[in-house]
């Protein structure tokens, strides 16, 4: 089976196969004692395929998260999400993509700014995606309390502020309700907002960079022609100190031979 075609959809298709074969005789169906049994057993059926397709769905969310690698454990969640499209199973794995993008894209942010914005980015995008098919329950108060850090990092501060308030207010978990309502207290502070204008006017440099940009600056990788003339400087004040030298030698010489008495 193609795996960009969702599970659910394959079955449907089946289901309204099955009844067009069975419409020409539906009539005389619909008149037997055994009608009934028969649409009925057609539907257990289909039913059966369904929770099947979706217990698999479950069982390669559950695998991914078993990876003993990180690595491994996006790839394995990025197969779930392009093998069962639509299921709880591919939104739950958008969402812990979407955590570990806004764990790294803050964490990059004090050392490459631009990486850690494109990584908060991509994390705004999975919770959205997961958002915008109306979730509930704990998926959906899951998904609007990272989008609400994402957005907190991103330095917007009103998206994230409102996130956190429906969380506070709406979420399934008390646990997130708790931290939500933290978080919407922080922003209002003073403090905070001038931490964040103050981290917003840092320019972070690696320990990486800071060595390329010292061999840049170094005197080894000055101009060589500037080291040249400098070179040459150097020798033309050489010469002429020993020039110099020379002379007042030799005038010492005359000096002396002319006081000798003979």
């Amino acid at each position: 089976m193609d795996p960009k075609i969702d599970p659910d959809n394959v079955l449907v298709e089946k289901l309204l196969d099955f009844m067009d074969r069975l419409r020409p005789h539906a009539n005389a169906i619909l008149l037997g004692v055994g009608g009934a049994a028969v649409l009925l057993v057609a539907w257990m059926l289909i039913s059966n395929q369904t929770s099947a397709g979706r217990s698999q769905s479950w069982d390669a969310f559950l695998d991914a998260i078993a990876s003993d690698s990180q690595p491994l454990l996006v790839d394995s969640l990025n197969d779930v999400i392009f093998r069962y499209p639509g299921t709880s199973a591919a939104q739950w794995s958008e969402v812990v993509l979407a955590d570990f993008a806004v764990n790294e894209g803050t964490d990059l942010l004090f050392s490459n700014k631009e990486q850690g914005r494109t990584r908060l980015q991509s994390a705004v995008e999975r919770y959205s995606a997961v958002l915008s098919s109306r979730p509930d329950g704990l998926l959906a108060t899951r998904a609007t309390f990272g989008l609400a850090k994402a957005r907190e990092s991103l330095g917007q501060f009103e998206d994230a502020r409102r996130g956190y308030e429906v969380v506070s207010t709406e979420g399934t978990s008390s646990g997130f309700s708790r931290l939500a309502k933290n978080r919407v207290t922080n922003l209002n502070l003073q403090d905070t907002q001038r931490w964040y204008d103050w981290f917003a006017s840092q320019s972070f440099v690696t320990p990486q960079e800071e060595i390329e940009d010292s061999e840049k600056t170094s005197p080894s990788n000055s101009d060589p022609d500037i080291s040249s003339q400098d070179d040459e400087a150097t020798q033309d004040d050489d010469a002429t100190q020993d020039d110099e030298a020379t002379q007042d030698d030799d005038a010492t010489k005359d000096s002396s031979k002319s006081r000798d008495p003979q």
